[in-house]
């Protein structure tokens, strides 16, 4: 996006993750931010939850730019979208129609639908199941789709995303953390 002021490049990037409690809506968005961070980018991330349940509305609002951010609120017209789970299509209030026109979606399934201009897809429930990371029959999808992000951003290296891994996580959780982001990372398709 060309900025008005000048010949530089503005490369603010808005995300929106939507999910639901128990998924990792708020730790993927904060590996992202810490791995952006990491290639000397700015970055921040904005949790935005109800009641802290399993299964309640999830959204974690994330910036990245190669200059300081000055805003400081929830995204209203995102650049991409990431649906942790395809079921939230459905769900009152779904965020979709806000995605920018030439946006674009990842999403967690196995069957993808089109969703804006570009549509991604992993199926990030799986990956979580083959890494061990499922928490009272739930799949915890955060780092197979962080790994997913760091693809379709082309932002920074999946190797950038696994040092903000090993910050965050330890012991056997990061070793099944690092599993899933690299597998996300090598999964990830475009809807042709």
């Amino acid at each position: 996006m060309q900025n008005r002021h000048s010949d530089q490049i503005d490369l603010m990037i808005e995300l929106l993750l939507y999910g639901r409690g128990g998924q990792g809506v708020v730790t993927a968005g904060e590996l992202i931010v810490k791995s952006a961070v990491k290639k000397d980018l700015y970055a921040q991330s904005i949790p935005f939850f109800g009641g802290e349940r399993r299964g309640a509305p999830v959204s974690s609002y994330v910036r990245l730019d190669d200059k300081p951010i000055t805003i400081h609120r929830q995204t209203y017209n995102p650049d991409i979208i990431v649906l942790f789970e395809q079921g939230l299509l459905s769900v009152p209030g779904n965020p979709v129609g806000n995605l920018k026109q030439n946006g674009k979606a990842l999403l967690n399934t196995q069957n993808p639908q089109k969703i804006g201009a570009s549509t991604y897809y992993v199926d990030a429930n799986d990956i979580a199941k083959k890494t061990n990371l499922v928490v009272a029959g739930w799949p915890i999808v955060n780092t197979a789709l962080a790994g997913a992000m760091a693809k379709v951003l082309g932002l920074f290296s999946v190797d950038a995303l696994e040092e903000a891994i090993k910050d965050t996580f330890k012991g056997a959780m990061q070793a099944s953390n690092l599993q899933a982001a690299e597998l996300g990372y090598n999964e990830v398709q475009e809807l042709k």
